[in-house]
């Protein structure tokens, strides 16, 4: 059977749908495995074709819903290296489509069925109501009395409408043969008044009746049951014999009428459907432009992706909310919104598989990161590797972002070495600061006996204790940071002392410095900026000899230059002496 024809049998069977049978369920919010089992469902009803189009709606959303997954399985299953390079690359169908096709086919052998089976008992209902047609034609020709032929005729008029539908291609030439042998049985019959008049009578009683019920209908709230009750009276109409001439054109004129009547209200609500389904398609377009101009600029973070996808599927909630349209508009609108989120959905795809690929990058640079802190965790030049543990931290966040499910464990390891360091030289301080409460309360002791110390008659002696205390002072070692200004009382002390005892200007000197290089024993810096300094000032000496002894170059010969150049080697011996003080701290802070 032809496309043709299928679509007027579908519309024929379609007009005897109850009202029970015509879901109000909106399948696009079903989920796929719904879907199938819907149509699972459907496939039981007696007549498949009062529900095949929405069978044919159901598999339009499944296949809609199916292709937006496909398109958004790659990146679900980002954290899945292998299995998303097979979802890229497998062709094969998915287990929910499998499934659907089978229910679905199932669907179509029973339809199929069903179809012929229809076209069978429409082809052996032909054939009786030709062979109808045929006895009323022999009724004419029986020599049997008027009332016993009626009887028959009205058999044959029973039988002819509990007969169902013929091939539609058959209907309308045998409805006209099977009218004009009516009349001419009436013609035949003509003679006897008093049958005829009965069955006028009961042939009027019977249309008024039809007339009633149509009119009835104008109440009716349900247009799909008044439309389809509207119908059945038609047919219930050309089944009936005629009435009376003079009540032929008026009756058919009431009939008419009311018909008229309702179908023009059946068709106001169309309309107004159609008007309102116009907006919604204006509105729906709307949406799905919004959608396309999520992606009009260029999305590069994950975040931000999240947050639009977020904004997708509000707008497409925002669609389906809008409710359905016609047939033909919700092809347009669904058509739209497929090739939107396909777009948008494509772009996402492609940032996530261009995230993957940068992944494997970050990933290795966070690896090498890793490396570098499990190398230094063991570490105890506190200090500077603090500094090293701070910038791989540092490091470490300017890698980029990569999936937990591929970052997870190589930050453990990462956070692990740094746990171990920082706990090490936490640990490490805690003990140097109870060492330094210590020394403190040593050096506080050693400060008061200093205080008391008192000059003998024996300055040699009194040197060698003293000596002792600053000996004594520097092997204790360090004390808290907000105590440092023990160390400058102590030396500023023990420097008046070694005044008191009456030191050479040369031997105070020295050991003022050795006070100097003792209180800032300990303190890396300091020690190299004390000795950056005497280099210097070593360097500043040689290039003034130098510029003396270039100036003696020039000096003429004679008694008037003698005490310049008496001056200018004063001048040099004098820097070569500073020269040779400044070789011995420099040595004694080489010692230190």
């Amino acid at each position: 059977m032809g496309t043709k024809k299928e679509e007027i049998l579908s519309e024929e069977i379609a007009a005897e749908t109850s009202e029970k049978e015509i879901t109000q369920v909106d399948n696009n919010i079903l989920s796929m495995n719904e879907l199938i089992d819907k149509i699972g469902l459907l496939s039981e009803n007696k007549n498949p074709y009062l529900v095949s189009k929405e069978v044919e709606e159901i598999k339009s959303i499944f296949y809609s819903k199916l292709k937006l997954e496909e398109n958004d399985k790659p990146f679900v299953q980002k954290d899945k290296e292998k299995q998303e390079e097979v979802a890229v690359v497998n062709k094969e169908l998915h287990p929910l489509e499998i499934k659907f096709k089978s229910i679905f086919n199932t669907y179509r052998k029973i339809k199929s069925d069903f179809r012929k089976n229809r076209e069978r008992e429409e082809e052996r209902n032909l054939k009786t109501k030709l062979s109808i047609i045929e006895d009323i034609d022999n009724l004419a020709k029986e020599e049997e009395s008027i009332k016993t032929t009626f009887e028959k005729f009205r058999i044959l008029q029973e039988k002819w409408r509990d007969t169902g539908h013929v091939p539609i291609k058959d209907n309308n030439n045998l409805w006209q043969s099977y009218h004009h042998h009516v009349e001419l049985f009436y013609d035949y019959i003509k003679l006897n008044n008093d049958l005829r008049d009965l069955d006028f009578k009961r042939n009027l009683e019977e249309k008024s009746a039809i007339c009633e019920k149509a009119e009835a209908l104008m109440q009716e709230s349900s247009l799909n049951r008044m439309h389809n009750s509207l119908q059945e009276l038609h047919e219930h109409w050309k089944n009936v014999g005629p009435v009376r001439k003079e009540l032929r054109e008026e009756l058919w004129q009431r009939f008419q009428n009311t018909s008229k009547q309702l179908n023009k209200k059946r068709n106001d609500y169309f309309l107004e459907k159609k008007k309102q389904d116009a907006k919604k398609l204006k509105s729906k377009a709307a949406i799905c432009s919004e959608i396309d101009n999520l992606t009009s600029k260029n999305i590069d973070s994950h975040k931000n992706w999240q947050k639009i996808t977020d904004q997708c599927n509000n707008l497409e909630s925002k669609w389906k909310e809008l409710g359905r349209l016609g047939k033909e508009d919700n092809k347009i609108a669904w058509r739209n919104l497929k090739d939107s989120l396909n777009i948008f959905y494509q772009k996402k795809n492609k940032f996530y598989k261009q995230k993957k690929e940068d992944s494997k990058q970050i990933i290795a640079n966070k690896i090498v990161i890793c490396e570098k802190a499990e190398a230094l965790q063991e570490n105890t030049d506190w200090k500077e590797t603090g500094k090293q543990f701070i910038q791989l931290q540092e490091d470490w966040k300017e890698s980029g972002f990569a999936y937990p499910s591929q970052s997870n464990k190589i930050w453990e390891r990462f956070k692990k070495a740094c746990d171990t360091f920082f706990k090490a030289r936490k640990m490490h301080y805690k003990n140097l600061e109870k060492e330094r409460e210590s020394a403190l309360k040593e050096k506080l002791s050693i400060l008061e006996k200093l205080k008391s110390f008192t000059k003998s008659d024996n300055p040699k002696e009194d040197i060698k204790k003293l000596k002792v205390f600053s000996n004594k002072w520097k092997s204790i070692g360090h004390v808290p940071r907000n105590q440092m200004t023990i160390n400058d009382e102590f030396f500023t002390l023990l420097d008046s002392i070694f005044e008191k005892l009456g030191l050479s200007k040369k031997d105070l000197a020295t050991e003022h410095y050795k006070n100097k290089i003792n209180s800032i024993q300990g303190n890396k810096k300091a020690m190299t900026s004390e000795q950056q300094f005497i280099k210097g000032k070593i360097d500043a000496l040689k290039k003034e000899i130098a510029q003396y002894e270039n100036n003696i170059s020039f000096f003429a010969t004679g008694q008037n230059t003698k005490p310049l150049l008496k001056k200018a080697q004063k001048q040099i011996d004098n820097a070569r002496n500073k020269i040779n003080e400044f070789k011995e701290k420099l040595q004694l802070l080489n010692k230190a």
